[in-house]
């Protein structure tokens, strides 16, 4: 009973992903029921049809259910009506919160109605991340048409040719802008599903267009009902989305299919008549909506057989009983993978459209998936993961959304399931009851990690702080080797805390090492307070602090560029003299003789970190001899560093025991491309992006003392190497610019390697960020839409690029004790800064008394 009591939990309250619904009313027309009659959110009729809706099941259900949401009686559908007019007049926005709550991400068809309804970014004010846009592409054409018509009028090829043009262009902006994740076609209320995979001929293609023409006129508008030019626009949109794919740009089309109002072909809806269409464009992902009812098991076979079709189960709930929306379900799960299956309300409208479609399918999935865990069809844990991936993950991964689920946590729930106990520490310890033994670390100034290891027993007290481990302040004024410099104090110190959401199994160790975990740790005080220069709590405040005031989400990605190198040892002392490249034979996204041979360990590194909760997007070969990249997903700040740390550390240690060394100094191989970390940074919402990067553009000079924190960093601060150049400035995909705009508020940011703490790396360049948020700074700096160190003086002049990026560690130091602002170091710690800036001069000085060889060995060695 514990168990199917968690799996309910997940079901009722797991965040949901809409991945189709429709923009809502504007408040004034939210009870103008002759234009919008309420009887429409359980019913596709229109007109007299829709008279009878209120002798329906669905209908019936819905006034009973409704009630629960106005919080008030409803015993008939003028009850209904009385209490969402009320509602609209007195409180539109909470009926609309109430409606939406437990919904995380809209993508909306916004393109429903350009009357009367909200825009699509009025939505994100009740859910919990930015809605997105779904194009349909009958609306854009014939938006296209109408802006035609308004013009002098062509003969033939004219006015073929210039739609054609039109309509390709906006598809191409669509598929570069952040804002649209997909395209939707509503071609099977048009001319039905059996679209021709190929393009049709010119002049047919320009008859059919002038027939459109014909049909409409601009007062009433032009709907594309044709089918050679229907069947063209869906071609066309498949060939963008197809070829844009392989550009690792991947925005899926959705397809009506199924049930319909009364102008559909119901027979032509089947999803069966797509078949060919799906094959003819296989690297384009399609999404066949609304269940496809009645065409659901044609649409499950399809969405089986085809790796780039997937299953949504909108729009039957609310608009069929009870009974059939469990049999819809059960059909959708008779072969149809659960990681295919998609949940969308097609909201629209009216808010209770889409409180009754999550109400009713969370009650349909609840049952069917409890049933199946009682004949033994799923197990508890299998049926909780289908259901969270119905509801929010396959959306997040289609759609390539990047959330993090808000799950709340029900304390009810946990008192009677213990495997989901609510303090992190049991619940790792019931799921990994093996480990032996906790090892708490923490990131210094040299960027070393520091480790403590305790048997799991004494990790419990330290948790449940019976006991404390203090740790001498001296590590704030200390090197590699544990010299403690004349700066630095042997009295006093700071204790460790271990931070249990970073509480992660070690994976890639020796097969005769026990098990163990490790955690990352916050430096408090004796009073527990926090202590002024702990690296995690800096970058911890700083992101609270732009979330606070700024009411900004904050993101980091990061990329890990290693090189893999096998170790020379002398012949009489058995000492590692060299490191060379594990491949020579290599190049940038290449799959070379050599590089096939290290497919084993580079799947075992995947494997090895998915296993401990951290899923690569991708990983492949890099431009230097040996170097390879694993791209990280995005999470929160301290999530996302914790998260590079330890897929590092699986990195190090697996490629050990393939008998290899993976290293992050920044140019492993002389002459050969540079290893870097690069960051993507994103702020949501983007509304006042220019300043949040015009603060960090005013202080690069002093980041970059953290962000090059090694003098080895500046081998890599040069034009033509993909670095970043030598200039402050910023481009749009511009990858020889150090700041390089992606989309609204995401940035990569290219001036790190992995000889950063990248706490305060990324804390650094926070407060250059915070700083021109709070001062809302202008971006004086424009757009470089080249390699700034190959333009002239005057021309980088008229651009504001006036500042280069250090060209030394010493440089960026100066810049940062000399040059920069009060509130930048105040920001960061006016201790901390100290500190750091002693202990990284200090290590200019060791480092410039090796020999160039011996510096490059110990440095490769240590990182």
């Amino acid at each position: 009973m514990a168990s199917l009591n968690s799996l309910r939990h997940l079901v009722q309250t797991h965040p949901i992903i809409d991945n189709h619904a429709h923009n809502l009313l504007s408040r004034d027309v939210a009870a103008d029921y002759d234009s919008y009659p309420l009887e429409s959110i359980t019913s596709e009729a229109h007109g007299r049809a829709l008279e009878n809706a209120r002798a329906t099941l669905p209908l019936l259900r819905a006034t009973n259910q409704l009630a629960e949401l106005y919080d008030t009686p409803c015993a008939t559908w003028d009850d209904v009506v009385a209490a969402h007019s009320l509602w609209v007049e007195n409180d539109y926005d909470g009926l609309i919160r109430r409606s939406l709550e437990g919904t995380q991400a809209l993508l909306l068809d916004d393109l429903l109605s350009d009357e009367d309804v909200e825009s699509y970014d009025w939505h994100d004010q009740f859910t919990g991340s930015a809605t997105k846009r779904i194009v349909r592409i009958e609306a854009v054409a014939a938006t296209i048409i109408g802006d035609l018509m308004s013009t002098e009028r062509k003969e033939g090829e004219t006015v073929w040719s210039k739609f054609r043009q039109r309509f390709l262009d906006v598809i191409d902006r669509a598929m570069d802008e952040p804002a649209v994740v997909g395209f939707k076609s509503v071609v099977c209320y048009r001319t039905g599903l059996d679209v021709d995979p190929y393009s049709g001929d010119e002049d047919l293609l320009t008859a059919s267009l002038h027939r459109v023409l014909d049909s409409g006129t601009r007062r009433s508008g032009y709907r594309v009902e044709e089918k050679p030019l229907n069947d063209w626009l869906v071609q066309q949109t498949l060939k963008a989305i197809s070829f844009k794919k392989r550009a690792g740009i991947v925005k899926p089309m959705q397809f009506h299919t199924g049930l319909g109002d009364n102008d559909i072909s119901l027979v032509k809806a089947n999803p069966a008549y797509l078949q060919p269409l799906i094959e003819q464009y296989e690297n384009a992902d399609i999404v066949l909506l609304h269940s496809a009812y009645p065409y659901t098991r044609e649409a499950g076979y399809l969405a089986c057989v085809y790796p780039n079709v997937y299953l949504d189960l909108g729009e039957v709930f609310p608009m069929v009983s009870r009974e059939a929306q469990e049999k819809i379900l059960r059909e959708s799960l008779e072969i149809t993978p659960t990681n295919r299956i998609l949940w969308s309300t097609d909201g629209h409208y009216h808010p209770e459209t889409f409180w009754l479609a999550n109400k009713q399918f969370r009650q349909a999935l609840e049952k069917v998936l409890v049933e199946y865990v009682q004949l033994g069809d799923y197990n508890v844990p299998q049926a909780k993961m289908a259901a969270a991936d119905i509801l929010f993950h396959n959306s997040n991964r289609l759609y390539k959304l990047n959330l993090e689920p808000n799950i709340v946590h029900d304390a009810a729930v946990s008192k009677v399931q213990p495997s989901l106990p609510s303090d992190p520490l049991d619940a790792f310890l019931l799921q990994n009851p093996d480990i032996e033994y906790v090892w708490m670390q923490w990131l210094d100034y040299t960027a070393t990690t520091r480790v403590r290891m305790f048997p799991v027993e004494e990790f419990v007290r330290i948790a449940r702080k019976e006991r404390r481990v203090g740790i001498s302040q001296a590590v704030c004024c200390m090197l590699h080797d544990d010299t403690v410099l004349p700066q630095g104090s042997t009295t006093g110190q700071f204790y460790m805390e271990p931070d249990l959401n970073s509480l992660y199994r070690n994976g890639g160790l020796p097969s005769t090492a026990a098990p163990s975990a490790s955690v990352m740790t916050f430096w408090r005080s004796e009073d527990g307070t926090a202590f002024e220069g702990c690296p995690r709590s800096t970058l911890q405040n700083i992101a609270d602090k732009i979330h606070s005031e700024h009411k900004m989400q904050l993101k980091f990605g990061f990329e890990i560029e290693v090189v893999f190198m096998k170790a020379a040892k002398g012949q009489r002392t058995g000492h590692v003299t060299e490191y060379n490249p594990a491949t020579t034979n290599h190049s940038w996204s290449q799959m070379t003789s050599e590089t096939r041979q290290l497919i084993p360990l580079l799947e075992e590194i995947t494997r090895t970190l998915a296993s401990i909760g951290i899923r690569l997007e991708q990983f492949h070969a890099e431009s230097a001899p040996g170097q390879f990249e694993f791209v990280l997903p995005p999470a929160a700040p301290l999530t996302a560093v914790d998260s590079l740390l330890a897929a590092r550390q699986v990195i190090t240690a697996v490629a050990e025991q393939h008998g290899l060394r993976a290293t992050l100094h920044p140019r492993a191989v002389p002459g050969g491309v540079g290893n870097a970390a690069h960051a993507h940074v994103s702020i949501d919402p983007p509304t006042h992006e220019d300043a949040f990067l015009a603060g960090i553009l005013d202080h690069y000079p002093s980041i970059t003392a953290f962000t090059l924190s090694s003098e080895a960093s500046y081998e890599r601060v040069r034009s033509g190497i993909w670095a970043g150049s030598e200039w402050v400035t910023w481009g749009f995909q511009n990858r020889e610019a150090p700041m390089r705009k992606i989309g609204p508020g995401h940035w990569e940011f290219k001036s790190l390697d992995g000889l950063a703490n990248m706490y305060l790396a990324m804390a650094a360049l926070l407060a250059g960020g915070n700083i021109g948020l709070d001062a809302k700074l202008a971006l004086t700096v424009k757009e470089c839409t080249v390699d700034a160190a190959t333009l002239s003086h005057s021309q980088r002049a008229d651009l504001g690029i006036t500042t280069m990026i250090p060209k030394t560690l010493e440089e960026s130091l100066e810049n940062l004790e000399l040059h920069t602002s009060n509130t930048f170091k105040d920001l960061l710690g006016t201790e901390l800064v100290k500190n750091y800036g002693t202990v990284k001069r200090a290590e200019i000085v060791r480092l410039r008394e090796m020999s160039e060889e011996a510096r490059r060995l110990w440095l490769l060695e240590r990182y």
